[in-house]
């Protein structure tokens, strides 16, 4: 079905998602836009907020979704500048010229590349056939900042830059600091402060003037982290969904997105998201990505307290060897994971060797313990004796001569984990200096108890609550003989 010219240019004045499709090419030509749930749902929530300032003082805010503020998270490459910095600010010039936008990044180069891109719309022949009260004044048209024939204006500023005598209808921090700053507590804490001390001051109404912050999460402690806490509305969609969640994309209508499901499945693979957490590290993988930063200082475990090992002892160096597997209830994607652990005791030293996680059967769970024991000897093998865990012990007493220990917790994980504060402050638990697993599992432990997982955390758990309670620490030196896979008919090979 086609629409008449007239009709179309009507849809493109009054509905933003429409006009953000359109003028995609302008901005990036020969790029094709690739459609996508995640951009409907941010034109919608911009185009709400949009209705609610020129709405004025006879908005009546009842819900989140026409908040006057708005952080907006997410990856790398997924458009945000480009609806937020670029077309929505030309859409709302279009329909109001004379208003004043402040736009923030964290270089004059990235906010001036910005300004070129609005202007250049704004000056296209599809732009000033829809809107044909906005124009730009010659007399002030610069790459910081061009005016309206209206007295509006998009003034573009470095996070930190002077803003002296200007106000705001819009305020937009467009990526407030670079990823190279993550490590900046200094940067990070000047992007904050200019934020709140010198950038929120020039609202023209500070009751009604709209303030957004988009950018993809870097630190625990960046903008986006501060306001979240402070109880800002948000949109944050992970590239990869943690858990199932709704997005609101039009009136009545809501996109819910599964766990698992990939932000943009027709342009990323998982491979090419597992090449790039393995390029940039799991830390940043999980903010810049997951938008789920973990603090670098930890919460009840310091990351200065860990000691590192760059050469693992030989094996008969350790007293024993132990292997500590978490099991998972259900091994589909959407579930808390299966986590198993290889540790070792040297005196009053415990050493991590080694730690892996899956969505695993109980029949792959045995089968991955199987593995290690072969490679590591262990001189126990702890099993949480959960639903799952039961069938686990079962089937490696069956099938094995592994010495397996079931372990039914008698306090949750917090209060067991603040037993063993101690042993991480005095340096008694040795990770490697290198491992692939490595990130992934600090990043657990850092974030602990607040992260979205802690199955690598419980395993270790297991052993230390174990330790501690068989008294082990009484026990003399003993080392491990050789066991043996017994294989009835119907063990799986």
């Amino acid at each position: 079905m086609s629409i008449d010219r007239k009709t179309a240019d009507a849809l493109y004045r009054n509905n933003f998602g429409a006009f953000a499709y359109a003028t995609f090419s302008i901005v990036h030509p020969g790029e094709p836009l690739i459609p996508n749930w995640h951009i409907d749902c941010i034109c919608y929530r911009l185009e709400q907020m949009a209705r609610r300032l020129e709405a004025g003082s006879n908005a009546q805010p009842t819900s989140e979704e026409i908040s006057n503020r708005l952080v907006i998270n997410l990856p790398p490459r997924s458009m945000k500048s480009f609806l937020v910095s670029i077309a929505w600010v030309a859409w709302v010039l279009g329909r109001n010229p004379s208003l004043r936008i402040i736009c923030a990044s964290y270089s004059e180069e990235l906010a001036y590349k910005f300004s070129r891109d609005c202007r250049a719309l704004l000056e296209s022949r599809f732009y000033k056939r829809i809107f044909r009260q906005t124009r730009i004044n010659p007399r002030k048209s610069t790459e910081s900042e061009f005016e309206t024939t209206k007295r509006g204006y998009r003034l573009a500023t470095s996070v930190g830059g002077t803003l002296t005598g200007r106000g705001a209808d819009i305020l937009i921090i467009d990526d407030p600091t670079k990823a190279n700053d993550v490590s900046s507590h200094v940067a990070l804490r000047a992007a904050n402060e200019w934020f709140s001390g010198t950038a929120l001051t020039r609202l023209n109404n500070p009751a009604q003037s709209l303030v957004l912050i988009l950018q993809q999460r870097l630190h625990a402690d960046d903008l986006s982290g501060v306001l979240i806490e402070r109880g800002w509305p948000s949109i944050v969609i992970p590239a990869v969904a943690i858990d199932a969640e709704d997005y609101a994309i039009a009136d009545d209508e809501i996109y819910s997105r599964p766990a698992g499901e990939l932000l943009q499945s027709n342009r990323d693979s998982m491979q090419a998201l597992e090449s790039t957490k393995r390029e940039i590290g799991s830390r940043n993988f999980a903010a810049q990505y997951l938008q789920n930063p973990t603090p670098p200082d930890g919460n009840m475990i310091k990351s200065s307290w860990l000691r590192r090992f760059q050469t693992t002892p030989r094996r008969d160096k350790f007293q024993s060897i132990v292997i500590s597997c978490d099991p998972a209830g259900k091994p589909g994607i959407s579930n808390d994971y299966t986590a198993i652990a290889v540790l070792g005791i040297l005196e009053k030293d415990f050493y991590l060797l080694f730690l892996n996680r899956g969505h695993w059967t109980v029949l792959e769970m045995q089968r991955h313990i199987i593995s290690l024991a072969s490679q590591w000897d262990p001189t126990q093998v702890l099993v949480e004796d959960t639903s799952s865990g039961m069938g686990l012990i079962q089937l490696l007493r069956e099938n094995t001569t592994l010495p397996v220990i079931g372990r039914r917790p008698k306090q949750d994980k917090e209060t067991r984990l603040s037993r063993h504060q101690g042993r991480f402050e005095a340096g008694s638990i040795l990770l490697p200096a290198e491992a692939s697993w490595l990130a992934d599992f600090e990043s657990e432990l850092f974030a602990f108890p607040n992260g979205r997982y802690d199955d690598q955390v419980d395993a270790l758990l297991l052993f230390l609550d174990w330790f501690l309670e068989s008294g082990q620490y009484l026990q003399p030196i003993s080392f491990p003989t050789p066991f043996v896979v017994s294989r009835p008919r119907n063990f799986p090979g």
